[in-house]
């Protein structure tokens, strides 16, 4: 009994790690300055286009299309949260900004038209 004890514990010891060490990965780009100015998760497509202008690169796709998705990362106020239902169809953007080579790509993720995410790549090419 103990040993089972002693296992549930150390097992939930190690899930709070992995979810306080994706909670610190994912503040780190909340936000980022383009132009001089500041882009921030919460942001739409067409205050994205005023401070930074047309991205280098954009992807788009339609996700959940006639169904309900379950989120479970918020990453406007970036924290973990119980489900949350979506209902389709989703449109989803990733953009990609070049900053030049003293600089790291960014890679911004809309969904419906909402910045949602904001990933640092590698440095840029030009």
């Amino acid at each position: 009994m103990q040993r089972a004890r002693a296992r549930s514990l150390y097992a939930a010891a190690w899930l709070l790690l992995l979810v306080l060490i994706g909670t610190t990965a994912a503040a780190a780009d909340r936000s980022f300055r383009c132009n001089g100015k500041i882009v921030s998760v919460g942001s739409y497509k067409d205050q994205v286009l005023r401070k930074c202008g047309e991205p280098d690169y954009v992807e788009q796709w339609e996700v959940g299309h006639d169904s309900a998705i379950a989120e479970y990362f918020d990453y406007e106020k970036e924290r973990f949260r119980l489900p949350r239902l979506i209902i389709g169809p989703l449109y989803m953007e990733r953009w990609t900004y070049d900053l030049g080579s003293n600089q790291f790509i960014r890679y911004l993720l809309f969904r419906n038209g909402e910045l949602i995410k904001i990933e640092t790549g590698e440095k840029g090419a030009h």
